[in-house]
């Protein structure tokens, strides 16, 4: 007898699954995976991060918060792929919801064969393990929630609603990122705060902003690593991508660009951005992340849009996170442009040799 399917994206209890007529020794078979004591979900098509965060806080651990890393990405903020059993990787399948607030799978879609139809239902990754989640209780509970999560007991501070989800404030999840990441990962999330397009609840909110509350908050951990991040911070700034580009350029000794710059499209008549630019000298850097190759449609509106702004006399130097792994070619060549136009250029001796090996930045785990 073939079984019956299972509700896709459910998170249920023991109980709740035996009330749907699922046996016992299906339970314990492949079919459903356990994510708490008690709560299972389907292997197939398991929950969402967003439904195991609102399974934890209002049946698990009750009045638990959502912190750390899941709590940033829920928020939008970049965090390294390979914290915390790579949950970082899973922003690439977030989906928004509404105006405020994203939806986040806990695994990622299988990608499509080529010739499917497009009636074939998606598939998804086998959920072996689920992603490893962080809360943070009062300091006297003595709950736990199993092996994927992690819980941390503190004394209570500010929190903020988010998809029916109580999580840590922004700022406070600065101050919990910064105490385990490296300091180039915490400019990234800083950047994040003040992006050219703010997303919700980031509005508003600006750098110095951020700084001025800091500087309140004397003794408390990651205090000195935020600190010495916002100083690397700048607003505008899209992609973490680019911000580790801004950095690199900084640390190879040439000066610091404009990002992305509206310049106005001669054809058009309307803006395009370039991502760092230097607009005196009529040059620019572009970052290109996965995005940029994945279909046909993006590698032709980046060579058209290339092909535009040199029409218009810009000279642009593109780079990928090869080039921030291996830095020597993509400086040189800027270092070129600079020379071509007449303008100072930083000594290649800063970026060749032992030198080299400072200013890479692989995008790996440490």
């Amino acid at each position: 007898m073939r079984a019956s399917p299972l509700p896709s994206r459910a998170l249920l209890s023991r109980g709740e699954w035996r009330t749907l007529g699922v046996s016992t020794s299906r339970m314990a078979g492949d079919d459903l995976v356990t994510v708490f004591p008690r709560f299972l979900t389907p292997a197939a098509e398991p929950a969402t991060l967003n439904e195991m965060c609102r399974v934890l806080q209002q049946h698990v651990l009750p009045g638990a918060v959502i912190s750390h890393t899941t709590a940033a990405l829920l928020y939008g903020i970049p965090i390294p792929w390979w914290e915390d059993r790579e949950i970082g990787l899973l922003a690439d399948g977030a989906a928004r919801s509404g105006a405020r607030h994203l939806v986040i799978p806990s695994t990622l879609p299988v990608p499509e064969k080529p010739g499917a139809a497009p009636s074939e239902p998606r598939r998804f990754e086998r959920l072996t393990t689920p992603p490893l989640l962080q809360c943070r209780v009062e300091a006297a509970s003595p709950h736990r929630a199993g092996p994927h999560v992690v819980v941390h007991r503190k004394a209570p501070s500010p929190t903020f609603t988010l998809g029916g989800l109580k999580l840590s404030h922004p700022n406070v999840v600065l101050l919990e990122l910064a105490t385990s990441l490296e300091h180039d990962e915490i400019v990234i999330a800083l950047d994040a705060f003040e992006k050219r397009r703010p997303r919700f609840p980031f509005r508003g909110v600006t750098l110095e902003r951020l700084a001025r509350e800091l500087a309140r908050c004397d003794g408390m951990p990651g205090i000195p690593a935020l600190r010495r991040a916002l100083l690397d911070a700048r607003p505008n700034t899209d992609s973490p991508g680019e911000t580790r580009t801004r950095l690199l350029l900084r640390r190879a000794g040439f000066p610091e660009p404009a990002l992305n710059l509206r310049v106005m499209d001669p054809d058009t008549g309307r803006p395009r951005y370039i991502d760092l630019a230097y607009p005196e000298l009529r040059i620019g850097v572009e970052y290109d992340g996965d995005g940029h190759r994945v279909t046909k449609d993006q590698w032709r509106q980046d060579q058209g849009r290339q092909d535009t702004l040199e029409s218009a006399g810009w000279m642009i130097r593109r780079l990928t996170s090869w080039d921030i792994a291996k830095p020597e070619r993509f400086l040189s060549a800027l270092r070129r442009s600079f020379l071509a136009v007449g303008a100072l250029a930083p000594s290649a001796r800063n970026w060749t040799g032992i030198a080299a090996e400072k200013l890479a930045r692989p995008l790996r785990r440490p």
